[in-house]
């Protein structure tokens, strides 16, 4: 079978010098010459008849044509370079390192850790934990899985999910009968997360109640208050992602079907575009993306 195909290293050139945007940048990257890399992207134009680029006081703008076929071609080359390294593997590869908060990483990576490790038996991970969405660190993390509202700075930002919020409590814990469940929470002990900004408070002024006091106990992360809730403290406000482990082994229950739309999502957050991560990296968030997806559906 043929393929109408342009050679590799002038498509090489194209995306790269789209990237950089500028042929020194890319020739820089490529170990070639500025000369070879305009050279290869004239070329590149010459086959295809059409210019991919304007050039702007030495910088490169994509034409309308160029901004079209650029997606194509990267994909081609990350496809590539992913099926590379799963067939013959790499040398000197790295693990994937990601790290995301403790009560995520415990509550819904772990329980599905083991499903990436059979589908990519040669990738290896290293999770690391935090309490709070922190500046990433390019040289010491890959990925960062952030909550939040989204407005970092410091890398390349992509949507995962936003999930409900629910309040759970242990099942022999009955609500009073003959009360409306928004009632019966009210006058039920609570217990609250500090510095989330989905609270008991605004649950109950989204439901049209006035708000009650605080009677419960303060903890700093939804781990603390979902296991505090499972030995019978209090009902606890919590992701529905994250209680979903308590719900399926019968630990707690869900308190009212009422359900609280959170303000804040889930994100991928990495110190470039994705298609410059490793291709262990790409595997890992392509996967991440997915699970997250289907777990939503």
């Amino acid at each position: 079978m043929s393929y109408n195909l342009p050679p590799l290293v002038w498509l090489r050139a194209f995306e790269a010098s789209a990237r950089q945007g500028n042929f020194t940048r890319a020739a820089e990257e490529l170990l070639i010459t500025p000369a070879a890399v305009s050279y290869q992207v004239r070329q590149l134009e010459k086959l295809l008849g059409y210019p991919l680029f304007d050039r702007v006081h030495r910088e490169l703008v994509l034409t309308r044509l160029g901004q079209t076929y650029l997606p194509t071609v990267e994909k081609a080359f990350s496809d590539l370079s992913i099926a590379t390294v799963s067939v013959f593997g790499e040398r000197d590869r790295q693990p994937v390192r990601f790290r995301c908060l403790n009560s995520f990483g415990q509550l819904w990576m772990i329980p599905r850790i083991r499903r990436f490790q059979e589908a990519h038996p040669g990738i290896e991970l290293q999770m690391m934990s935090a309490s709070w969405a922190e500046t990433l660190a390019p040289q010491s993390i890959d990925i960062d899985i952030r909550f939040g509202d989204g407005s970092w700075q410091d890398g390349a930002v992509e949507f995962l999910l936003n999930d409900p919020i629910i309040p759970v409590f242990r099942a022999d814990l009955v609500l009073p009968e003959g009360k409306k469940d928004i009632v019966a929470l009210a006058d039920a002990t609570r217990l609250d997360i500090m510095g989330v900004i989905d609270t008991w408070e605004s649950f109950f002024r989204n439901f049209g109640y006035p708000v009650p006091e605080r009677n419960g106990l303060q903890v700093d992360q939804s781990l603390s208050a979902l296991e505090l809730a499972a030995l019978g403290h209090g009902h606890a406000l919590v992701l529905e992602t994250l209680a979903q482990p308590y719900l399926e082994n019968g630990r707690l229950v869900q308190a009212s079907p009422r359900k609280l739309k959170s303000r804040h999502s889930y994100y991928l957050v990495t110190s470039g575009p994705r298609r410059t991560l490793s291709p262990d990296a790409q595997v890992f968030c392509d996967w991440l993306a997915a699970e997250m997806s289907a777990g939503n559906t």
